[in-house]
């Protein structure tokens, strides 16, 4: 028994003594064997280094919080800098990251975009040793910023996802940068004179509220004003052709105002135009000439067919106002809808000439006025329908029998038939030669500058 328990407390000496830390261990850097001593010299320094470097940012954060505090000891944000001095230079640059929503009716359209102002306030110097202050939008309700307003704003309204989407950022020698990301429905004067294709000039004014043009300066930034990508110039029905920046000082009755703008020119896309509107409308006048061909006694094609187009066409010219705002001036594209209907009229009236040339004999017009007048006076002594109907067939068969006795008569009714004849053959020249004249003009017209006055300094 003795020997047993002799045999276990050695076994268990060995377990313990193999389980211990391997004493030599490795440099990572040079894969030499390191003692005992050396490799708790190595964790030692490493904890010291990460103890030195927490410190070293502890004190670090604690000098720049200091700076801010002491910074805003004192300041007073309802007073501009330089107060009682000169104005405030405040320059202004956006970046764009959204136009869509131009709409025609509200005469508007929706931009989001960065908008930055950067001024110098002297109250702001800090020391020069510590590199910056961090970004934050927190000490926004502690420092002066310009009261900046949209002038020609209808709605706005800041981002907040997942934070608000402000920045203030502070430099060394007192510069102060103000960033924010802001959403506005911009209202904006648009002229339907060339529509479709017209260019609309539409801006934003940015103006200030209360500071007069002798205590704050909004300037446009010398470098990169503006910043607009390429994706984001090209919409759904318009792109932007062009940017202008310019300036758009106010003057009330309470002093004068600084104000900068900057004017962005949209140009109409014509693909939705040409597929719902001019080519249906162009194809439409092209299907009135088929009447041209058809048989001219055929009465009822010819005149249905016309008043099937004219009625599509007068269809098609009222739809297009639902697209616009009720404007008391003619469009370019209302100058189209009624040279087609016009157009489209002429061929249904061509046909009644032709009509009248061809089935009305000489002498058949005084016959069927004299019958008419016969008709409404046995009608007062109450003659009833089917005898008026019996006479008015028996001048028909009487002029019939008098056409085939009358060598006479056969050739002037054949002379207007032929006259019939040949006011079609001419229509189907003259009609698609003056559409073609009038597309000339009228597409020429169109598609030359913009004849709206605008400023050419913008």
């Amino acid at each position: 028994m003795s020997l047993i328990l002799f045999c276990t407390s050695i076994l268990t000496c060995s377990l313990v003594v193999s389980a211990q830390p391997n004493p030599q261990q490795y440099d990572r850097r040079t894969a030499i064997p390191l003692t005992t001593t050396d490799y708790e010299r190595h964790i030692h320094s490493q904890k010291s280094s990460k103890l030195s470097h927490r410190i070293i940012q502890r004190n670090v954060t604690g000098d720049t919080s200091q700076i801010v505090d002491d910074l805003l000891v004192g300041y007073d944000r309802r007073m501009r800098p330089n107060f009682n001095g000169e104005p405030v230079i405040v320059s202004v640059d956006m970046f764009i990251s959204r136009i869509d929503n131009i709409a025609e009716v509200t005469m508007d359209f929706d931009s989001t975009f960065f908008l930055r102002q950067a001024w110098n306030d002297p109250r702001l110097i800090h020391n020069k040793s510590v590199i910056n202050i961090p970004p934050s939008g927190f000490l926004l309700d502690k420092i002066w910023v310009p009261d900046l307003f949209f002038f020609n704003e209808k709605k706005s309204y800041f981002h907040d996802i997942t934070t608000d989407n402000v920045l203030v950022r502070f430099g060394a020698n007192g510069d102060v940068l103000y960033s924010m990301r802001i959403s506005v429905k911009v209202s904006c004067a648009m002229d339907f004179s060339r529509f479709p294709m017209d260019r609309q000039y539409c801006g934003m004014q940015l103006e200030s509220y209360g500071y007069t043009t002798e205590e704050l300066i909004f300037l446009w930034k010398s470098q990169i004003p503006l910043q607009l990508p390429e994706h984001i110039k090209r919409m759904q029905q318009y792109y932007v052709a062009d940017t202008r920046l310019t300036r758009c000082d106010k003057i009330y009755y309470t002093g004068n105002f600084s104000c900068i703008e900057v004017n962005f020119i949209f140009v109409r896309l014509l693909g939705y135009y040409w597929i719902s509107y001019f080519i249906p409308t162009l194809l439409l006048v092209i299907l009135s000439w088929v009447s041209f061909w058809i048989n001219p006694m055929a009465s009822p094609a010819r005149v249905a067919l016309g008043v099937t187009i004219v009625l599509t066409v007068t269809t098609q010219a009222i739809s297009v106002h639902s697209i616009l705002p009720k404007v008391s001036y003619i469009t370019a594209i209302d100058i189209w809808m009624l040279a087609c209907l016009m157009f489209v009229v002429g061929s249904l009236l061509e046909y009644s000439v032709v009509h009248h040339l061809i089935c009305l004999e000489e002498h058949g017009t005084i016959g069927l006025f004299q019958v008419m007048r016969r008709l409404t006076a046995r009608k007062s002594v109450g003659k009833g329908f089917y005898q008026e109907q019996t006479e008015l067939q028996t001048l028909n068969s009487n002029t019939s029998s008098t056409l085939e006795r009358d060598p006479e008569r056969q050739k002037i009714a054949k002379r207007r038939q032929l006259h019939g004849l040949v006011v079609d053959r001419w229509s189907r020249l003259l009609f698609p030669m003056a559409f073609l004249l009038f597309n000339i003009v009228y597409w020429s017209s169109s598609m030359t500058g913009d004849t709206r006055h605008h400023n050419d300094d913008m």
